[in-house]
């Protein structure tokens, strides 16, 4: 990289407003409501502007197409495949289904499907989601209570509460519920079929479009798993806590709670995804830099930074850190 030194990649912010959305993304990030309901922060994608250091004002994915091997690890220049949201959700979400890898290709040319998880950041005390379909319903039956205007009848609704994991393979029926607000990893897809949406008109007035045939032909009845496998947690000397949430084939998604001394956070040749979901500022130690991470926002370590370290000046200062693949 010649004389470049890489370092933690920040964003501008990327707020989108949704029908269903809220006001508890900005009030969490700067404690102030916005007007707009805002239902999407996207905090780490490849068309995302970076706002720090030398390659402010590029895209992220400028960046790793020109130095893909130290931004990911790996020779080439593709797309990087994973994508950071915060969801709030004020109003339910469409039902919806998201298409595999291989009926992505099929039937949207793209090259990607879209398998996500979700980590619970806060939630009202009847808050819901939808999951799956109900047990031992077939797709057949599904589409039959859809075709007798009864499109929830055989939908599984379940409780969520805060710090609560839900793996959403790509396949599985599902919608977020009022009074969440939530973090999401996914691949890197926008793909997404609406199967229902309440009866209710879209920001511009109008119905938004539902995808009936597709999503019935990506659906995959006990694809996902509720309640997800609850890993251990590994405290250091220091009280650097680890656990890990999701270990998948797309991802991995840890959480960190820091102790009194700083956590030695190894990259092993792969970018990683840090989100500070806690209250106070973390700092990301690399080489003899420090990069500032306040409360709410996120980060992109390129997979060729060294000698990266958290930490904080307040003790339990939570992140998340997602990264390509399990381990």
């Amino acid at each position: 990289m010649a004389d470049m030194k890489l370092y933690p990649l920040l964003f501008n912010q990327v707020l989108l407003e949704k029908v269903w959305g809220g006001h508890s993304i900005h009030q969490w990030k700067y404690g102030v409501k916005t007007p707009e309901a805002i239902g999407e922060s996207w905090e780490i994608h490849t068309k995302n502007i970076i706002s720090n250091g030398a390659f402010a004002g590029k895209t992220l994915q400028e960046v790793i197409d020109a130095y893909p091997l130290e931004l990911t690890g790996r020779s080439e220049a593709i797309e990087f495949p994973l994508l950071v949201k915060i969801l709030d959700a004020q109003e339910w979400l469409s039902v919806q289904v998201h298409p595999d890898d291989a009926l992505a290709l099929e039937l949207e040319g793209e090259p990607r499907g879209k398998t996500e998880c979700w980590f619970i950041l806060s939630a009202q005390d009847d808050a819901k989601i939808q999951y799956d379909l109900k047990n031992g319903i077939s797709i057949q039956d599904y589409a039959d209570s859809i075709e007798q205007d009864k499109p929830t009848e055989q939908l599984q609704f379940m409780n969520v509460k805060s710090g609560d994991v839900i793996f959403v393979p790509a396949g599985t029926v599902h919608a977020i519920g009022p009074g969440i607000l939530l973090y999401e990893l996914q691949q890197t897809s926008d793909t997404t079929y609406r199967l229902y949406d309440w009866d209710r008109p879209g920001l511009d007035g109008k119905p938004r479009e539902l995808h009936i045939e597709k999503g019935l032909k990506c659906t995959r009845p006990g694809a996902g798993i509720f309640p997800y496998h609850q890993y251990p947690i590994n405290t250091d000397a220091h009280g650097n806590s680890v656990q890990s949430l999701v270990n998948e084939q797309y991802f991995k998604l840890d959480t960190i709670t820091l102790g009194s001394q700083p956590f030695d956070c190894s990259m092993n040749h792969r970018a990683k995804l840090i989100t500070n979901i806690g209250e106070h500022i973390v700092h990301i130690l690399h080489d003899e830099s420090i990069e500032a991470l306040p409360k709410a926002y996120s980060a992109f370590l390129p997979a060729g930074l060294d000698n990266v370290q958290l930490y904080s000046l307040h003790e339990n200062a939570k992140v998340l850190i997602a990264s390509e693949h399990a381990s």
